[in-house]
């Protein structure tokens, strides 16, 4: 929706079509360009530009006459007023626009004052059939909204319909929730819960961890504004949880209303819960310190039998991170011995950096790289670009984690959100990197695990490395 009175940021916004970076959305989609103008005239006006514009778009990319056409049977340019409009979206962005101008509508920002709402430049219908409030069209802090983001929207509602289809459709699913859609400000939690008997669990070779989140604020900067470390982990000691094993990571996202939902495989974990019956579960939604927002949200474990992999039977950490300084690499190796009887053995790392150091931001911005060895063999050494990011998600790529939509990066967040982290997006689950260690490690002999991390080939350059690193076994 063009506005106007938008601060000169409509007028970037709506010249910015013609670049055809849009154009990489999914099919599946329908794009609606309206204006809050008064005038009819000017409405049409803009509505034709944008058209002129398209046609633009398609010289630019290239475009097959085929594709010219199915393109402009999803593009469509309104000149009625866009309040105006009958149906849902008119009465959508005139009650967006009514509370907007109340006093209610601001947050507190403390220190930084006083946040209003953002124009809506953007809103959408995903899937579902469900409103999506879309946020932000700006790729990062200091930069115009754009409509190359808009690119990503669709592509995030395609993974989430099918994420959400894929879970409904699932049968045979032993569910055990965690937090079970609760409204909370709260972001650490403590949950013993009753798993099935040993004998049940023995039979589970699959693990997830299903988060579901959901801001429902009315103006985006009543949600958490910063990208924090989310995690779950068992608690060995049990209630009185002092010491944990991290099992499942994810990033926050900036600022954003609407829901995020991540379904992250723990496979492997199911090493550390083969006992079954009363586990406790440190839950952490984010720092217990950070400014404190409504959110609702869900976490469950599903435990279910797929038979097509082994089962996970044993799992010992090895390694955590730390400052990624001249000391990181102070380090005994590891010993360890898997019993007689496993057929497979797996080392399973949990990796993010965070910290930004004055030269060269690491280690949330570097290139840092992790190589382990077992019995004095060097692995392959784990980059960024071995933990499953694109080419187009390299470290510090300006649109690398708008690129992972389609793996659950929730777009239109407010901050930096869409350059490439080292190993990580916001808004995004961090998987777990898992390596087969098998023809390496005898069952029944004792064997060691090295460790190292490096800034590029040299040494540790500062910021911090979240690293929880096991070794698994199966049968």
């Amino acid at each position: 929706t063009y506005f106007a009175d938008g601060g000169g940021q409509g007028n970037a916004l709506f010249g910015t079509l013609a670049n055809g970076a849009i154009l990489r959305s999914p099919r599946n989609v329908h794009f609606f360009f309206s204006s809050t103008e008064r005038d009819e005239a000017a409405r049409a006006t803009r509505a034709q530009g944008l058209a002129d514009q398209l046609e633009m778009a398609f010289d630019a990319i290239g475009a097959e006459e085929a594709d010219r056409t199915f393109w402009r049977e999803r593009f469509h340019f309104v000149t009625d007023a866009a309040a105006e409009i009958d149906g849902s979206p008119g009465e959508y962005l005139t009650e967006y626009l009514r509370f907007a101008a109340t006093p209610e509508a601001n947050v507190d920002l403390g220190e930084r004052g006083v946040a209003g709402m953002m124009y809506p430049f953007i809103f959408a219908i995903d899937r579902e059939q469900e409103w999506d409030s879309g946020d932000d069209l700006s790729p990062s802090v200091g930069q115009r909204p754009t409509f190359t983001m808009g690119q990503y929207f669709p592509r995030f509602y395609n993974y989430r319909w099918a994420l959400e289809h894929r879970l409904a459709s699932e049968t045979g699913v032993t569910v055990v929730p965690l937090l079970d859609h609760e409204t909370t400000t709260g972001r650490v939690f403590t949950r013993t819960v009753t798993l099935p008997a040993a004998a049940t669990m023995e039979a589970f070779d699959t693990l997830e961890m299903d988060i579901e989140i959901d801001c429902r604020e009315r103006n985006m900067f009543a949600c958490s504004e910063w990208d924090r470390i989310a995690s779950v982990s068992l608690c060995v000691d049990g209630e009185a949880c002092t010491e944990r094993r991290e099992i499942t990571r994810w990033i926050t996202p900036y600022w954003r209303r609407g829901r995020q939902h991540y379904v992250i495989d723990a496979s492997p974990f199911l090493g550390l819960l083969r006992e079954g019956g009363e586990q406790t579960f440190f839950v952490e939604l984010g720092p217990e310190w950070e400014r404190a927002t409504e959110w609702v949200a869900h976490v469950a474990l599903r435990m279910k039998t797929v038979g097509s992999t082994p089962r996970a039977v044993g799992a010992v950490r090895a390694f955590t991170g730390g400052t990624f300084d001249a000391n990181y690499n102070m380090r005994e190796p590891f010993a360890f011995t898997v019993p007689a009887g496993a057929t497979r053995v797996e080392l399973v790392t949990i990796l993010s950096g965070h910290g930004q150091t004055a030269v060269d931001n690491c280690a949330e911005w570097c290139d840092h790289r992790h190589t382990f060895s077992v019995g004095g063999t060097p692995l392959p050494t784990i980059s960024h670009a071995s933990a499953a990011f694109t080419r187009e998600s390299l470290i510090g790529s300006p649109r690398g984690c708008g690129a992972m939509a389609d793996r659950g990066v929730i777009p239109g967040q407010g901050g930096n959100w869409a350059p490439t982290r080292a190993y990580w997006c916001p808004g995004m689950a961090v998987d777990a990197i898992r390596t087969d260690i098998t023809a390496l490690v005898t069952p029944g002999v004792e064997t060691t695990l090295g460790y190292q991390g490096a800034f590029q080939a040299i040494e540790p350059r500062g910021g911090d490395i979240a690293l929880s690193t096991y070794v698994v076994w199966y049968e």
